[in-house]
């Protein structure tokens, strides 16, 4: 269903009262180091320490082919469990604006469970660390079929799951995350030809500044349609310590590829507290 205007708001007023929520958890907690990897959307091998809770709010604007664009207010939750084991979920507050104008909807994204462990810990004479993490994609509860299929940057409407492998390499001030994955894609009604995707991602940290650190990565991903083009981006940021337990994030994103269902460009700014 089209959200009208009050619907709208609504959404907006949802949209803000999360990302509240999301900042004033951060308050409520005495924190310990942080180690953040926000901008980046890969992932580093070394799990939450145990007990610990890592916090990553932050909002996004992607700009998708033919005038789709849709932003996101993201919360990401980590927690150890145990040593080299940790647990976590991911939840957008979508706004997405297709080129129309007539399937414009304000709504939870997608969300993902996922736990990552750590089964080899890098050490001096080799500092690689690879953890392996399972995850599952539990869909969005918009269900209006015209809406799923306006655009790429919504939902499929359908649960899927996957893994990636994860590779760390840690060489101060140089950081190297390495991530490769497979997702088995449950096709939706309307994509009835969509294949399952494959992912490659490779990052660099720089941690040498007092403050700042600069980050980038290239990511690829096969598409969900065959008919259409691999996605593929290359992103450039940085993150300032506001303290040890602090860090806020810019980045921004700019699709490589001509791929229908991947974003022309996306700009992130985010907020990461370790508890």
């Amino acid at each position: 269903m089209p959200a009208g205007s009050s619907n709208s708001h609504a959404g907006y007023r949802h949209g803000i009262l999360i990302l509240i929520l999301a900042l004033s958890s951060l308050i409520i907690f005495s924190s310990t180091t942080a180690h953040a990897h926000r901008p980046l959307t890969t992932q580093t091998a070394i799990p939450v320490d145990v007990h610990r809770i890592k916090i990553e709010t932050g909002v996004q604007y992607f700009n998708y082919p033919s005038g789709h664009e849709a932003y996101n207010i993201n919360l990401e939750i980590n927690y150890g469990v145990v040593n080299n084991l940790d647990v976590g979920v991911e939840i957008p507050y979508v706004f997405w604006r297709p080129h129309n104008g007539r399937y414009h909807t304000e709504t939870i994204g997608d969300m993902i469970l996922k736990a990552r462990l750590l089964f080899l810990k890098g050490r001096p004479g080799n500092p690689i660390s690879m953890t392996i993490q399972p995850f599952f994609k539990v869909p969005t509860p918009e269900t209006d079929e015209k809406i799923l299929k306006s655009g790429p940057g919504l939902s499929t409407g359908e649960t899927d799951f996957g893994f990636l492998l994860i590779a760390t390499r840690e060489s101060f001030p140089l950081f190297a995350h390495l991530n490769i994955g497979y997702t088995f894609i449950n096709r939706p009604s309307f994509g009835s030809d969509y294949r399952n995707v494959f992912t490659f991602r490779l990052a660099l940290e720089h941690k040498g500044f007092e403050r700042f650190d600069l980050v980038g990565e290239i990511t690829g991903e096969t598409s969900l349609d065959p008919s259409d083009n691999n996605i593929i981006s290359l992103l450039l940021g940085t993150r300032y310590h506001l303290s040890d337990d602090i860090l806020v994030d810019a980045g921004y994103s700019l699709g490589l590829s001509d791929a229908r269902k991947g974003p022309d460009s996306t700009a992130t700014l985010g907020l990461t507290v370790r508890y």
